[in-house]
């Protein structure tokens, strides 16, 4: 019994001083919780642009935002950084305090480099807030290579009528990324878009894809979307964990490509409607090891085929006939115009674990 109020006596003691502990912390939160703003504008001028202006952004955190100009200017890049930090222990602090120097390298040098690095804070012992948003505005008249690379921040890149890119290289380790190019838009070099934690999603109208298109994403969702476009060379996609979703409306190819669509754990849909002859043939797979592969296929003249091979170690193969392909059974289940057509789509179906759906309309 004595041994028994001594312990309570202790506990009580201890939990005395865990309430008092926190008490007087949060007294100490309050009382240095400040907030912190920083922002300023850069310009690179080149004076006479070059025939590709290589251009180059990255943060360790924030939001970039990329565009182009609605109104004449003269700077062939125009960045507005705006920063706000708030937390506790942050009242007093200055930019030092959270960021290395700034890295603005726009004169006589090969790429215009913009870069924003966190600095390793061992001051502070209690959660900040930072707010970090990097908006570029690039010249309507003026052709561009283009990175961008945010460690945990969103990727904007919204690229008007008309223009013309090399390559444009996306990545975000934590964040979404997102690319929407618009009527008669070129990429004469390599577009790659990829993040480790977030989701990337492409919208492309009457778009020239010179080079093709790879995407990636470990964990997170994969959505293409693609109407009236040309592809000069192979689409991938590929995610660990994470759905992949194609949706291809009158695509044509400038060769012979490859499709291929892997998730390691997710499902890989294709929607793909081929109302025009695209020129070419078309191979690849969609492949998932655990997740359902779904594909809806659809063209309206005998010119076009298309033909899927499935294969499921744990699961079924349903295939829907809604006109013009071969009975449900088969396999591969192939349009009937398949071995006459001058264009055709051959995608293999792989999955481990899961079903395969095929919906197939052919003329």
């Amino acid at each position: 019994m004595v041994n028994m109020i001594r312990r309570n006596i202790v506990f009580l003691i201890i939990a005395g001083l865990l309430v008092s502990g926190g008490v007087a912390f949060g007294i100490v939160v309050v009382a240095t919780w400040g907030e912190f703003a920083y922002s300023n504008n850069y310009y690179y001028d080149p004076g006479v642009p070059s025939s590709w202006e290589k251009v180059s952004f990255s943060s360790d955190v924030g939001s970039i935002n990329i565009k182009y100009n609605s109104t004449p200017t003269n700077y062939a890049v125009k960045l507005e950084l705006d920063i706000k930090v708030s937390g506790g222990f942050v009242a007093g602090k200055s930019f030092s305090d959270f960021f290395k120097p700034i890295i603005w390298a726009n004169v006589s040098e090969p790429v215009t480099t913009f870069s924003l690095e966190n600095n390793p804070i061992t001051w502070f012992i209690f959660p900040i807030i930072q707010i970090i948003t990097i908006d570029v505005t690039l010249r309507t008249d003026v052709n561009y290579d283009i990175a961008a690379a945010s460690t945990t921040g969103l990727i904007n890149l919204d690229i008007p009528d008309n223009m013309d890119l090399n390559n444009t290289i996306l990545h975000s380790t934590t964040g979404s990324i997102t690319l929407n190019a618009n009527e008669n838009v070129t990429f004469s070099g390599n577009v790659q878009a990829g993040g480790t934690t977030g989701k990337v999603d492409i919208f492309a109208k009457n778009v020239n894809f010179s080079q093709g298109l790879t995407t990636t994403s470990t964990t997170g969702l994969l959505t293409l979307n693609f109407t009236n476009c040309v592809m000069g060379n192979d689409i991938s996609g590929t995610s660990t964990t994470g759905k992949i979703t194609l949706n291809s409306y009158n695509m044509v190819y400038s060769q012979n490509s490859v499709l291929n669509l892997v998730s390691t754990t997710g499902e890989v849909i294709a929607n793909i409607y081929q109302y025009i002859d695209m020129g070419v043939n078309i191979t690849g797979s969609l492949v998932t090891t655990t997740g359902g592969i779904g594909v809806t296929y659809k063209d309206n003249q005998a010119i076009v085929g298309a033909s899927f091979l499935g294969a499921t170690t744990t699961g079924s193969y349903a295939r829907t006939n809604s006109g013009g392909f071969s009975a449900i059974s088969s396999n591969p289940f192939e349009s009937l115009d398949y071995g006459t057509a001058n264009s055709t789509y051959t995608l293999s179906l792989t999955t481990t674990t899961g079903g395969i759906n095929v919906d197939g309309t052919s003329s």
